[in-house]
């Protein structure tokens, strides 16, 4: 029987800036993700799928640099030359915002004649293809950015004009128990069950950074997640991407993992009852030198009162800088330390403004739940505010 074999993976986000002070360190972390698509990329020319999909965040940014758009295009041609069709749809970090110029940096895989790039953010775009004499319908449509909280599937039409139907998609599921990773990635191209119309065969979705499967309607659900573990809400998600088969009414996946940046969290308590010696400095120091790996992204979370004495010796630079070389990247985290007459005085760090900016209106808005007009209004000032605070990446 007639099978459709397809590689399906997600959010690459190549050339990302990572937050590490360490420069050598930041390359490095773009070659943890340029070594994971490789991986992908092998893997396909090996098992030589009918189709390799990439469901967005192909780059981290509007503007990659040239060395990534280089990377990514020899990879594209090394699928080309093996005969393997590839179909990308654009993610919220590749599509532009509000007032910026309206192609994708991944457009040119298109006109290169590299990959089938489904571009257009306004309509869900198609191509039909035959395998082994079924006609196989692609189609799929990039993120919406201009106003994110908007549903990308209301009011289209999905074609399901194929023996087998696939559509792709970088967009949030709602329900099914799907829970992301990361929560402030829940209402952005948001979608519901019910617009999942029966006769898709293969859902193929990026977005969240987590993987996860479902089925509904006879439709498979996919979400490989990112190639790469890029935050500590991560820390717990397997990397990998998707080995689909879809096969009559039947379909399997399989998910294959990939090697990421070991990532690590542990608690260490301090305590003003106790007699550091030399100093409280000295004792984290030590405690950090028992656990040392080079290879390893480390985040220590200080808890526990300590004295303003204790506090003063703390001298968290100087940890860092006496662990720069036992880590790959050290992170301490002080928001659940208490200095002793001042309290909890490290506030939760806000990773930047638009996370600010989002949390300040959703606020707002939950105030609101009574007056429609109202809430409507404020979800318009926050999607607007989002894609220009985004113009700034």
């Amino acid at each position: 029987m007639v099978s459709v074999q397809i590689l399906h993976c997600s959010d690459l986000h190549l050339d990302k800036s990572f937050n590490i002070p360490n420069l050598a360190r930041v390359l490095q972390r773009k070659e943890d993700l340029n070594n994971n698509f490789s991986s992908i990329v092998d893997y396909a020319i090996q098992n030589r799928p009918d189709l390799f999909l990439v469901t967005g965040d192909v780059f981290d940014k509007i503007s990659p640099t040239n060395s990534a758009r280089v990377f990514l295009t020899q990879k594209m041609r090394n699928l080309k030359d093996a005969g393997i069709p590839v179909f990308i749809v654009g993610g919220n970090h590749d599509v532009p915002k509000v007032g910026q110029s309206p192609y994708l940096a991944i457009d040119v895989l298109d006109s290169a004649g590299l990959a089938n790039v489904f571009s257009q953010s306004d309509i869900i775009q198609k191509q039909m293809t035959k395998i082994d004499g079924k006609r196989v319908c692609i189609s799929g449509k990039s993120y919406f950015s201009q106003f994110e909280c908007a549903n990308p599937l209301k009011g289209f039409d999905i074609p399901l004009e194929g023996d087998y139907n696939i559509l792709m998609l970088h967009g949030s599921l709602q329900g099914l128990n799907v829970v992301s990773s990361i929560p402030e990635m829940a209402s952005q191209n948001p979608f519901m069950t019910d617009d999942i119309k029966k006769g898709i065969d293969y859902l193929a979705l990026g977005h969240f950074h987590n993987h996860f499967e479902r089925n509904y309607r006879d439709c498979l659900i996919v979400n490989p997640g990112s190639i790469e573990k890029l935050s500590w809400a991560e820390i717990n998600d397997s990397k990998g991407f998707a080995w689909v088969e879809l096969k009559a009414s039947d379909a399997s996946v399989e998910f294959i993992d990939l090697k990421t940046r070991p990532m690590e969290r542990i608690n260490l308590a301090l305590s003003k009852a106790t007699e550091y010696d030399p100093s409280i400095k000295e004792y984290v120091v030590k405690h950090l030198s028992k656990m040392a790996d080079p290879e390893k992204m480390l985040k220590l979370i200080l808890h526990g009162l300590i004295s303003q004495e204790q506090y003063g010796q703390l001298k968290v630079n100087e940890i860092l800088q006496a662990c720069r070389d036992m880590f790959f990247h050290l992170d301490l985290e002080r928001k659940e330390l208490d200095v002793e007459g001042y309290g909890r005085i490290f506030a939760e760090r806000v990773e930047n403004p638009i996370v600010a900016f989002t949390k300040r209106l959703d606020t707002m808005i939950e105030a609101t739940s009574q007056d429609e007009k109202k809430r409507n209004l404020l979800e318009q000032v926050k999607q607007l505010g989002i894609n220009y605070l985004g113009t700034a990446r």
